[in-house]
């Protein structure tokens, strides 16, 4: 591993450590602070408030994973991406909190231990293990003055009622909603927010680092928001403007609304002037015609976005049921699928190639294909979800199916929550495509399964 890879690691922990370091030695410096209670009492004053403000979630997580990557077009004989057929994880979750006089101090390290198998491809019979430690979130935050607050750290940032994606979040492409076990990679936020009273809030948002999230084409661009919140007894309304540099801006906003005890109505957009999207091309030349990957919206002047609309109804046994719409309309149409998965077709192909360059070529275009920047492949989607939460004060259930209206392919979800005694839970999280190989959701994976165990004290 190079130097560089080190001194980086250093340069993000050391900060971390400290945090680390300095919470629980303050809990625990109060128990020396008693014996001088007498003689110093403004440090047993300190030390005491630094214990009654200090608290911690500590979290365990044993669970095993079983895939069946898809021999599609994007993933040839799961060669491209060789996906494990089978892991098995031990991660370790504790979550460090300080409530100091103006500071809040949130530390949450992890370690992670995996074992990998393999079954498919060139890496069929293979296995390894690897371990990680780092922190996936840890903030610092000061309150300036009553109701105005900074903060520096790497956080996840989330918000909104929907459940598919969250369209106006300008920050993550993924809202965690599909796995609650898996944890959404931290980013690095610098944030100033100002409460001027209950009803509403401004938050000025700059993400200035990528920290735990990879992005496979272009490098990481620091982008900048403004947040504002207004928020009722029964309704919460949110703008949020955007800028991300060497791009564009974005204006998105969402909205809840709940009618009554049993139902509740949300929707959520973004827009912008064209986009960074990739789209299939057919370039015709004397000598051929060929289909290449070109940001053809990128300098448009029109607006592109993406919209959501969405409802929930309690029923009196329990139960939420919940429906989502969503358009969007940087989505490619059919001709533009149609050269989608013509270029995926002819670059799986290439991928073999005895030519190193014509592989290399190859490989480069399922790259694009893999990431286009795109939300959402397609322009129209549907969703309907099941939710049941304490059953009989023990079981949770939540079931989700997402429909692509354009190439009739399908996503289900399965979440399963058991309580056993306070402290302890068994789940079950499945996921299975439906669909051809040559559709959204069958490309990459056909099914996959997580059945595990968290411990929590």
């Amino acid at each position: 591993m190079h130097k560089n890879h080190y001194t980086r690691k250093l340069i993000i922990l050391f900060p971390l450590s400290c945090i680390l370091f300095f919470v629980p030695a303050l809990a625990f410096s109060s128990t020396i602070s008693y014996a001088n209670a007498e003689s110093n009492s403004f440090i047993y004053d300190i030390a005491k408030e630094a214990k009654d403000g200090f608290n911690y979630l500590f979290k365990t997580l044993i669970f095993g994973t079983t895939m069946k990557p898809s021999d599609s077009t994007q993933n040839p004989n799961n060669d491209f991406l060789e996906l494990p057929r089978y892991t098995f994880d031990f991660e370790l979750r504790p979550d460090l909190f300080l409530n100091f006089r103006r500071v809040t101090l949130i530390a949450k390290p992890r370690i992670n231990v995996e074992r990998q198998y393999w079954n498919d491809g060139n890496r069929d019979g293979d296995s390894s293990t690897k371990d990680d430690c780092y922190v996936n979130e840890w903030i610092a935050r000061l309150r300036l003055t009553e109701g105005l607050f900074a903060s520096y750290g790497r956080e996840n940032l989330q918000w909104g009622a929907s459940f598919l994606l969250s369209p106006s979040n300008p920050f993550f492409r993924n809202n965690g909603q599909s796995n609650p076990k898996c944890e959404v990679p931290g980013m690095d936020f610098a944030r100033f927010v100002w409460i001027p009273n209950s009803s509403c809030t401004a938050s000025l948002i700059a993400n200035t680092d990528e920290g735990r999230q990879e992005f496979v084409l272009d490098d990481f661009e620091p982008t900048y928001a403004l947040k504002l919140d207004y928020n009722s007894y029964q309704k919460n309304f949110s703008v949020i403007a955007s800028y991300k540099e060497e791009d564009r801006f974005q204006i998105g906003a969402f909205a809840k609304w709940t009618v009554s005890d049993a139902l509740m109505l949300h929707g959520e957009t973004s827009v912008t002037q064209g986009t960074n999207a990739l789209y299939p091309v057919e370039i015709i030349t004397p000598s051929g015609s060929s289909i290449q990957m070109i940001p053809v919206k990128k300098d448009e002047t029109s607006l592109e976005g993406l919209l959501l609309l969405g409802g929930s109804y309690t029923l009196e046994a329990g139960p939420t049921l919940t429906l989502e719409y969503v358009f969007n309309s940087t989505g490619y149409d059919e001709k533009e699928a149609e050269l989608y998965y013509e270029l995926r077709d002819e670059a799986s192909q290439a991928f073999y190639s005895p030519y190193s360059g014509v592989a290399e070529i190859a490989q480069l275009l399922l790259i694009q294909t893999l990431d286009t920047k795109l939300k959402l492949l397609r322009k129209n989607y549907f969703m309907l979800q099941y939710q049941h939460s304490q059953i009989r004060d023990v079981l949770n259930l939540i079931f989700r199916y997402t429909y692509n209206i354009n190439d009739y392919s399908s996503h289900f979800v399965s979440i399963v929550e058991y309580d056993v005694g306070d402290h302890t839970q068994l789940f079950l999280i499945g996921n299975q495509n439906f669909g051809s190989k040559d559709t959204e959701f069958r490309s990459i994976v056909e099914y996959s399964w997580m059945f595990g165990l968290e411990y929590t004290f």
